[in-house]
């Protein structure tokens, strides 16, 4: 009875967390995709300033993640930092049609990811608080499913409103700003509903000391090292490209928003088709090789928009990166809870998004810049074409560092 009990309870907190998942991600689709060609066609933004706005987003979405991580481990709570970063990444929406400036978007995008940063580590942490180990991979992948179809039908009504609307961009997303408003405040009241544990590891140490001790324990676990390094790697190279598609889109293929959209959610419906079936990959054939195959996969976004001559081109490829991208949802997160303590997943998780956030900084504000050197010299085409080859080239690189994991799935015996 009790078991039954216990079990209804888990269940139903689960629910919650699917709700959260479904309306945090639909309130996020109905702006984040839109707000680089936002940024190119309505703020005039250069390749630098995109590299900025990536660049403050990836930071200031990870700098502050280790003290929250840690203070969530410490206080045993999860709950209350979803609840109040989801708050403010809700309310932090509604100024951006009212912008006059790429300068004010990067200051608005940094302080948004600066504060909303608090839910990060919780929410991961959350789920394997909730989930047992052999089943992380296909609840995580069961969570970014839903969290697909918030995305994919925000993304594609956000798309019809706009073009419905007409006139500057400005203009066409003030009603998919409102709504996402709307229901980043909904996902995190929803969040309330979840019950969690009482606390079981309290530390009597100052919290200085034991964000310092947390750190100790983090670089004497060889699994969580060597993942943290093949991770770098891969996303610097990665990010270089990242500035580089929203002024593609915009200004080489002269992409409509609904364009834009239409991308945006052929990726989302194969990655909703795929999900479960990479879920269930991850807890049978293992983490690693998906992960491999992810890797290798995104190698590929980079050659696409440097040589395609049509944006319906990038759509059709899409459809293979919806399915990358539901592998890689069913395997990164997994793979990270897999070399990580119980006590320790929230620092750890905080850890491992400060040091991606870091590099991928950098790498955005490299890519950034490269790209106003190679265009002023070769032309916008060109120039774009040598920054994207670039960024494939580390990709693959960074891609096969991989081969040196280990398989967590087989190490930990979970069948």
């Amino acid at each position: 009875m009790e078991k039954h009990e216990e079990s209804s309870k888990s269940s139903r907190e689960l629910n919650a967390v699917y709700v959260r998942s479904v309306a945090n991600s639909f309130g996020t689709g109905m702006v984040n995709p839109f707000v680089g060609p936002y940024a190119v066609r309505e703020l005039g933004a250069s390749s630098s300033e995109m590299g900025w706005i990536q660049s403050v987003s990836n930071i200031s979405n990870n700098i502050m993640q280790f003290l929250w991580g840690r203070l969530s481990d410490r206080l045993g709570r999860r709950v209350p930092f979803i609840v109040f970063g989801g708050l403010i990444v809700a309310l932090l929406w509604f100024p951006i049609p009212f912008l006059n400036s790429a300068n004010q978007l990067i200051l608005l995008i940094a302080l948004q990811a600066l504060l909303g940063s608090m839910a990060t580590p919780a929410w991961t942490a959350l789920i394997g608080d909730l989930v047992p180990q052999n089943r992380l991979g296909r609840a995580n992948a069961k969570i970014s499913m839903w969290a697909s179809i918030g995305s994919l039908t925000a993304t594609l009504a956000s798309g019809i409103i706009m073009a419905s609307v007409g006139g500057p961009v400005r203009q066409q997303l003030i009603v998919p700003v409102a709504i996402a408003t709307i229901c980043g405040l909904l996902s995190s009241i929803i969040m309330f509903k979840v019950k969690e544990k009482k606390p079981n590891n309290k530390s009597e140490k100052p919290f200085i000391a034991d964000l310092i001790a947390a750190l100790k324990i983090a670089k004497q676990s060889p699994d969580f090292v060597k993942y943290c390094a093949c991770g770098a790697t891969f996303t610097f190279f990665m990010s270089i490209a990242w500035p580089l598609f929203a002024i593609t889109q915009a200004k080489v293929l002269g992409a409509s928003m609904f364009e834009i959209a239409l991308l945006h959610v052929v990726q989302g419906i194969f990655t909703i088709i795929s999900t479960r079936w990479a879920g269930r990959l991850a807890d049978t054939v293992g983490r690693k090789p998906l992960l491999l195959f992810v890797r290798f996969g995104y190698v590929s976004v980079p050659l696409a928009y440097a040589f395609s001559p049509s944006i319906y081109i990038l759509i059709i490829i899409g459809a293979f990166w919806g399915v990358v991208a539901a592998f890689e949802q069913a395997s990164v997160t997994t793979y990270l809870l897999d070399v990580t303590p119980e006590m320790h997943r929230g620092s750890f998780t905080a850890v491992y998004n400060l040091l991606i956030g870091t590099v991928t900084f950098f790498g955005s504000l490299i890519g950034g810049y490269l790209s106003d050197l190679t265009i002023s010299l070769y032309g916008l085409v060109s120039g774009l074409q040598i920054v994207y080859l670039i960024s494939a080239a580390g990709r693959a690189v960074g891609a096969a560092t991989y081969f040196r994991l280990k398989e967590t799935l087989r190490e930990k015996g979970i069948s």
